[in-house]
């Protein structure tokens, strides 16, 4: 055994000197692939069918056409309305960029009002092959051509979490727990006949651990930068009524109007531009969808819990600090999960915040818990001590002293 550690040791140190003078890419994207080639033992574990499941794009559903008409409308207004307000509720060039690469379908159709191109998108955008930022199909589509990705992905990302899952977060519920509607035609993992998307486990997690910090009856909780809506999907399951207020940029608010009215087709939804609205229209529907710079007209302390996963991190200093204050300003609680020491860089020399560079008022909100992201920490089924995800709750400190 210690002429094979001399060995390996050997053949590291000599691996590492080439990789050194590669760069620090070159270095990582090896480490990967040797991680990927890792031998895979089961033996002893609780066997798990594993399956990746990669669609193909699905034609749209003439059914649908009367709700995308209906969310096109309202992306036209918000588009619209979009250009008239300050640079605090512009795209940061990231996005843009983002915009550019995978959200053509939806961006390009706009002038020349091509429905068939528009509904294509929203009934794919859930296996899109270029990443679209709120949904890794990318990875599923680059996972099926290659036997190692594929393989890798089937036993050291879900497998491992679906067994962490199970064992620790499950209180004896199947794997359908786990499940999300496929609007968007998304792929995933097939375990033990369910199908798991990469985001599922933590889904599932956050959104129970959201559930127990609200109380009343029909809480009304607001999101910025929801994507397609995942985690509130999950967050729904464990209330009775609710009202949920989301804010975001327009291309991605289609995806979350389309994915939410599919799921829930029962609710009262409300779009932008379908009528004026106000805080009384917060007892009259249980979803508003608005772009993000609707968000000023929230009445104070309306909002039970705001919520806000990576986007706070994603924008400019200055627009993160608008958006801070007007949460603080609406809400009686604060979740996030943002970065807490990597700094974007946009165009203009301008860079994003961290987590404690947000302008919480110390003085009206206590900051109950901070705690690393699990997701990030855990995800891959090593130890990432490299990720600086972390996630902080916020409540009003008259709520404290009660």
């Amino acid at each position: 055994m210690s002429l094979k550690r001399h060995a390996a040791n050997c053949l590291a140190d000599l691996s590492s000197l080439v990789l050194r003078g590669a760069g620090r890419k070159t270095y990582e994207f090896f480490l990967d692939a040797l991680w990927e080639r890792y031998p895979y033992n089961d033996l002893d574990r609780e066997c798990l069918e594993m399956e990746l499941y990669c669609p193909q794009w699905a034609d749209p559903d003439p059914g649908d056409r009367e709700l995308v008409e209906r969310i096109f409308e309202s992306y036209e207004k918000a588009k619209c309305d979009q250009s008239d307000v300050g640079n605090h509720f512009q795209p940061s060039s990231m996005w843009e960029n983002i915009f550019r690469q995978s959200y053509g379908e939806i961006c390009d159709s706009l002038p020349s009002r091509d429905l068939e191109r528009f509904h294509r998108f929203l009934a794919n955008f859930g296996s899109w092959s270029t990443p679209t930022a709120i949904e890794q199909s990318w990875l599923i589509r680059q996972s099926a051509v290659d036997r190692r990705k594929r393989r890798h992905l089937e036993q050291k990302i879900i497998a491992p979490l679906v067994r962490w899952w199970l064992r620790f977060e499950s209180n004896g519920r199947d794997l359908s727990a786990l499940e999300i509607p496929t609007h968007g035609n998304f792929g995933g993992v097939r375990v033990n006949g369910h199908l798991i998307t990469p985001g599922s486990v933590f889904g599932e997690i956050y959104g129970r651990q959201l559930s127990g910090l609200v109380e009343s009856e029909r809480p009304v909780i607001a999101e910025l930068g929801g994507g397609f809506g995942r985690l509130f999907y999950f967050l729904s399951r464990q209330l009775g009524a609710y009202v949920y207020v989301g804010f975001d940029l327009p291309e991605t608010l289609c995806c979350a109007s389309y994915y939410l009215m599919k799921s829930f087709p029962e609710k009262r939804f409300l779009l932008y531009g379908e009528r004026d609205w106000d805080p009384n229209s917060l007892s009259e529907y249980d979803y508003l969808l608005l772009p993000s710079f609707e968000i000023s007209k929230l009445a104070p302390e309306s909002i039970e819990l705001f919520v806000n996963e990576n986007s706070l991190g994603e924008i400019e200093a200055s627009a993160c600090e608008n958006y801070v204050k007007e949460i603080c300003r609406s809400s009686k609680a604060f979740w996030h999960r943002n970065h807490e020491v990597r700094r974007f860089n946009f165009d203009g020399n301008t860079t994003s915040l961290l987590n404690r560079e947000y302008p919480v008022p110390e003085d009206r909100f206590a900051k109950v818990f901070r705690h690393a992201d699990l997701n990030s920490l855990v995800s891959g089924a090593r130890m990432n001590r490299d990720s600086d995800m972390f996630c902080y709750y916020y409540r009003l400190r008259r709520q404290e002293a009660c």
